[in-house]
């Protein structure tokens, strides 16, 4: 299954492909410190709720909606409870199998910066593991295909 065809399933949500990719946030909880100062909401997962669940573990870190990783397209679950999904930035949360994401920020075609979006956008899913590198993630009925980075 193509990538186009994945932005399809997520709709609105997703950008398509040319695109200015979003930087990955690191994989490291926010220091206590920080925490206080950010404006952004608090987050909806924690390292400590993530280590808690072996799907969790599992989810957090670089995952491609191709065949390959060779895209500009990939998703970055981070241990700290935020995410990089394509040109959508944000926060996750997992409850059993289902993610639920709220997205905050999204650069847009020709943008220096993201924009915020106002009100956040949310959307969930259910996530399988199929193995160690691959799942898949359910999204409006349609399955798709996860590869870790």
């Amino acid at each position: 299954m193509g990538t186009g065809i994945i932005r399809i399933a997520f709709g609105a949500a997703l950008l398509t492909t040319g695109c200015k990719p979003a930087s990955p946030v690191a994989n490291q909880a926010e220091p206590v410190a920080h925490a206080a100062e950010s404006a952004a909401p608090a987050p909806v997962a924690t390292s400590a709720a993530v280590a808690a669940s072996p799907i969790g573990q599992w989810l957090v870190g670089a995952w491609s909606y191709d065949t390959s990783c060779a895209t500009d397209f990939i998703l970055h679950y981070n241990a700290d409870g935020t995410l990089q999904n394509g040109e959508d930035g944000g926060r996750w949360a997992l409850t059993g199998d289902t993610v639920s994401e709220t997205i905050l920020e999204r650069f847009e075609m020709g943008s220096d910066a993201p924009i915020k979006l106002d009100p956040p956008e949310k959307r969930s899913y259910t996530v399988q593991q199929i193995d160690a590198d691959k799942g898949t993630l359910t999204f409006q009925g349609k399955k798709i295909p996860i590869l870790r980075c």
